[in-house]
């Protein structure tokens, strides 16, 4: 009897394993991939995808007269599905970048104060981010020729067959 409750536990041990990382799995994505997520996420890329669409429409004939309550509308109708669509593309991945043990403890993390605090907070750091990142990019650009033409001529890379387009092409870069 002790050597058949062995083997059965044996065999159903690692189906409740992955039992409960899928229910983990699922609880992480529920938690972490949120409407409101996504709506920071958009909101960070408003401005974007606002006239990107605008413009469209327009290359159309048409154009909006009230396109604040148009980009509502679209934002609510995308939302509710790309959300169930993320979270149930997400699982899979969390289930093989995982391990059972790691995301039992991701999951507890993400039922604690903090870890709600966090979920609650990201869409707003989304937003953050991307403004900062926005402004990094800025200054990072404003050096990035310079620092270029000067790599090209210390490493003495040569990107042309005539030496001359390469001067050329430092120049410019120092212009």
């Amino acid at each position: 009897m002790k050597q058949l409750f062995l083997v059965i536990s044996l065999s159903v041990a690692p189906c409740l394993a992955v039992a409960d990382a899928q229910a983990d799995a699922e609880y992480i994505a529920a938690q972490t991939l949120t409407k409101e997520l996504f709506e920071g996420a958009l909101a960070a890329q408003a401005p974007i995808l606002h006239s990107a669409i605008e413009n469209d429409l327009r290359k159309k004939g048409i154009t909006l007269s009230n396109p604040e309550r148009f980009f509502e509308i679209l934002v609510e109708e995308l939302i509710d599905e790309f959300t169930a669509s993320m979270q149930r593309q997400t699982v899979p991945l969390y289930l093989d970048k995982f391990s059972p043990e790691e995301l039992a403890a991701i999951a507890r993390f993400y039922a604690t104060d903090a870890g709600q605090a966090l979920i609650q907070k990201t869409p707003e750091l989304m937003i953050a981010g991307a403004e900062l990142g926005r402004q990094a990019g800025m200054q990072a650009g404003q050096n990035v020729e310079e620092r270029v033409a000067v790599r090209l001529e210390a490493e003495g890379i040569d990107l042309f067959d005539d030496p001359s387009l390469m001067q050329r092409l430092i120049d410019a870069l120092r212009q």
